[in-house]
């Protein structure tokens, strides 16, 4: 029998915070980033932000400083504003009970395919480049991990997984299948989970299907766009059509390690509500001219 199997770790409309660097994902949050990254479902997160007592009331700064930093903490005038935020829930408790039932459910068929290699098949929907960048105190670079096939459904075995799940590649992958958007594809790999994301890795045994889809990447092109690209800063809901996005993580190792992810945009437009590549998208669809890089 044929199970329908959704990621739910990645689910979205339950949960919200307000923390503000969710403001840019209108406050909503993941299952996975509350239950199992901050583990902060029911006892909420507590945040200490730094204050100055004459900072903005037309008073010079004794030492000179323009903002509240850590060479302020033996200043007189510094003090501490403790925070407490607590995911909210969107749903009713009946909703949610369903929601930790079924998760349940979900994380033991997780059980028995992550570390194992399965059969999949699948119509690409995205190719971009994976990267990843490195922040050590005020210093930052970006290098390219590969590549990533997006699908957004795909059959597991006999089983369809009715969510998005992800592909990672490497350079000759890209340059002997040249995969595209609208090919069908369909291999065997290892199943993985990447902080909540599904992600097959190391795939074999591969068949492809061309469907007219016209590589939009390639290496030479993700280069220049690793170096010329940027993080998006305001609403990301556009940006996810767009063939020139691509998945960030972003690795901090000073001042506070964390780890978290990003959207990075290749042509370099730091807001999307300003980006021009819509707007040549529609061009694009008018004139049926291809797009470059």
């Amino acid at each position: 029998m044929q199970e329908i199997i959704r990621n739910l770790l990645k689910q979205k409309g339950l949960f919200i915070c307000r923390h503000p660097l969710h403001s840019k994902f209108d406050f909503e949050v993941s299952p996975y980033h509350i239950l199992k990254q901050k583990k902060c479902f029911k006892t909420g997160c507590v945040e200490f932000i730094w204050r100055c007592k004459i900072h903005g009331k037309n008073i010079d700064c004794p030492r000179g400083y323009k903002h509240v930093g850590k060479n302020c903490f033996s200043c007189k005038h510094y003090y501490e504003e403790k925070i407490c935020r607590k995911p909210e829930a969107l749903v009713d408790k009946e909703t949610l009970q369903k929601f930790f039932d079924d998760l349940k459910d979900y994380e033991y068929w997780l059980s028995t395919v992550e570390g194992k290699r399965v059969s999949f098949s699948g119509i690409i929907t995205a190719v971009y480049p994976s990267l990843v960048m490195t922040v050590d105190n005020n210093r930052s670079s970006v290098r390219m991990n590969g590549f990533l096939i997006k699908f957004a459904k795909g059959y597991i075995g006999y089983d369809l997984f009715d969510d998005t799940i992800y592909l990672h590649i490497g350079r000759r992958f890209l340059a002997k299948w040249q995969p595209a958007p609208s090919d069908e594809l369909e291999f065997k790999a290892r199943l993985t989970n990447s902080r909540g994301k599904v992600v097959l890795i190391r795939p074999t045994e591969v068949e492809i299907e061309k469907n007219e889809g016209k590589p939009i990447i390639d290496y030479s092109k993700a280069l220049i766009g690793k170096t010329t690209g940027t993080i998006v800063r305001d609403d990301i809901s556009l940006c996810h059509q767009c063939p020139f996005g691509a998945l960030l993580d972003v690795i901090v190792l000073r001042p506070k390690r964390n780890i978290y992810r990003r959207f990075y945009c290749l042509r370099g437009v730091e807001y999307s509500k300003d980006c021009p590549v819509r707007l040549e998208q529609e061009l694009i669809k008018n004139s049926n001219q291809s797009v470059e890089i």
